[in-house]
């Protein structure tokens, strides 16, 4: 079994092996999660349990300080946007329409910063 160290190494380093980025989308430390859902993005790689993990992310909207003025459920939201992904888009639809007028501002202003570009 891969420690939560030695794949945030292999995020790093660009090594990770895709099936390993859902453990990561699955931990508990939220830096970790920050740094798979990037790579997510990068690779464009996605499926039911990316989908699904995002879905449940996309409910800390509050007392979840990701950057600057963003919560990590407003990253979360924004993640599934830029997936090249059928289930990824009605997704993000659902749940950028479930928002509030702030919640929305906020995902559409995550989205058009594109911070997972360095």
């Amino acid at each position: 079994m891969v420690s939560i160290f030695e794949l945030v190494e292999e995020i790093k380093n660009d090594k990770i092996k895709n099936k390993n980025l859902i453990v990561c989308l699955e931990a508990n430390n939220l830096r970790v999660v920050a740094m798979a859902m990037f790579k997510i993005i990068e690779r464009n790689y996605c499926n039911k349990r990316i989908v699904d993990r995002l879905a449940q992310l996309g409910k800390l909207l509050k007392n979840n300080k990701f950057i600057g003025p963003w919560q990590f459920g407003h990253a979360a939201i924004a993640t599934l946007s830029f997936l090249d992904n059928k289930d990824a888009k009605t997704m993000f639809n659902e749940l950028f329409e479930s928002l509030n007028e702030t919640d929305k501002f906020l995902v559409e202003n995550f989205i058009k910063s594109e911070p997972y570009k360095e």
